[in-house]
């Protein structure tokens, strides 16, 4: 039977998502000795938004239906929990934000829901009390022009995270250019294209020695996720619903040029 799931939609009527402030390491790899899947079943890729269409649509007020109404009258659902697990839903309901999926020292499987990025982006880091990241505007960016600062590529991913096998949860993959070029290389390996197919899992590890990160993307076959990862795969009831819940870049925040030169003002008097 599929799973019973419960995620977040991206938050359109709150503020944009922020990108967490703390850097991704850039040095990677992946580990070539593996075997990599044959080509599965093919699903349909979610289609990109166009960048500059992002966040103008707007939704049409409509009167309530008769249904509506008889609705409000209706009793009052339940609500509420007790205990960590519900802590832990309504947590994520009441935040807007997308998880982000971070490599640990542990292999964690991870399945796709984009055939290719869904944002990239130029990011700055400034180190300063408080927010660190902003998003570069590229033209006429006062970080770029007058603090100097040159941004820092970064790239979105939809995936679907393991670390609980019970309870996967659909978190964005924000990553630099040297882990967004091995998945590429996936991306372009007819034995692991696309990189968001049914059969398809990968397996993700990141190694810290001497200040020098290597991330170990390894993929995986559908069917040695039970048998070696004691993991039941998503069924296609699972993946649909997923699918529909997955983030755009709508979830990007755009800082303010003016405030943007506020900030230049407050490096150059440090």
């Amino acid at each position: 039977m599929p799973r019973t799931l419960t995620r977040r939609r991206t938050a359109r009527d709150t503020e944009a998502y922020s990108p967490a402030d703390e850097p991704e390491e850039e040095h990677g790899y992946a580990d070539e000795e593996d075997e990599a899947p044959t080509r599965g079943s093919r699903r349909g890729a979610r289609q990109s938004l166009n960048t500059e269409e992002a966040g103008t649509s707007s939704r049409r007020s409509r009167r309530p239906s008769r249904d509506e109404d008889d609705e409000d009258d209706e009793p009052a659902p339940k609500v509420g929990g007790k205990g960590w697990g519900s802590y832990e839903k309504t947590k994520q309901a009441s935040s807007g934000f997308p998880d982000n999926f971070k490599a640990t020292g542990e292999s964690v499987i991870v399945h796709f829901l984009d055939d290719e990025p869904f944002l990239v982006f130029l990011q700055h880091w400034i180190e300063r009390k408080g927010k660190k990241s902003f998003t570069c505007l590229e033209s006429k960016c006062p970080l770029c022009d007058d603090a100097g600062d040159k941004p820092s590529q970064q790239v979105c991913f939809n995936v679907v995270d393991f670390t609980d096998p019970e309870d996967p949860q659909i978190k964005v993959w924000q990553v630099g250019p040297m882990v967004a070029d091995i998945l590429k290389n996936y991306a372009k390996d007819k034995k692991t294209s696309p990189i968001n197919r049914d059969d398809l899992y990968f397996s993700v590890r990141k190694e810290t020695k001497n200040n020098k990160t290597t991330y170990y993307i390894t993929p995986v076959k559908e069917r040695d996720l039970l048998d070696d990862w004691d993991i039941e795969p998503l069924e296609d009831e699972d993946l649909e619903e997923f699918d529909s819940k997955a983030y755009d870049e709508g979830i990007l925040q755009v800082t303010r040029r003016s405030e943007l030169k506020d900030i230049v003002r407050e490096i150059l008097n440090d």
